[in-house]
């Protein structure tokens, strides 16, 4: 059941990359805007834009959730995921709002991110996406939960 639920995730991931919009590196040739995550208001999706060991950009869509002070957004991954690992590594960010394909609708915004270590600081993210992620979102995550360890990312404007 194990090795079911993994193959199907990882063909399901192959189908988000070879569908993923490649526009969604145009962002990083627009001017980037400072102050608040107003601009993903209204957007289910943004693109999250972390940068590898060689300062190279790497943007992927993701869904997320801002916090009720609309201070911090929160997005849910896979442990091993590279967007995490990078940024353990770099804590800068740029997110955007995009469609569920990757393709921008808005400028850039200036994050700074993290990985949550602590359990009180998870259960919130936890939490908060709960309550702002449709049902669609929540079989997606069950779907994926038994298999993969999660951590939660949270950004807050830089």
């Amino acid at each position: 059941m194990v090795d079911l639920r993994r193959t199907f995730i990882m063909v399901n991931k192959r189908a988000l990359d070879r569908g993923r919009a490649g526009a969604a590196t145009d962002i990083l040739g627009q001017e980037v805007v400072h102050g608040d995550f107003s601009p993903l208001d209204a957007h289910a999706h943004c693109l999250l834009v972390t940068y590898k060991r060689d300062g190279s950009p790497i943007a992927a869509p993701v869904w997320f959730a801002r916090d009720a002070d609309g201070q911090r957004l929160y997005v849910w991954t896979e442990h091993q995921a590279y967007k995490a690992k990078r940024l353990r590594r770099d804590p800068r960010a740029l997110l955007a709002p995009c469609t569920p394909r990757g393709v921008p609708l808005g400028p850039p915004i200036a994050a700074r991110g993290r990985v949550l270590d602590d359990e009180a600081d998870r259960a919130h993210a936890a939490a908060t996406i709960r309550g702002a992620w449709g049902p669609f979102r929540r079989l997606f995550e069950r779907a994926s939960r038994p298999v993969t360890p999660v951590v939660y990312l949270e950004l807050v404007p830089d």
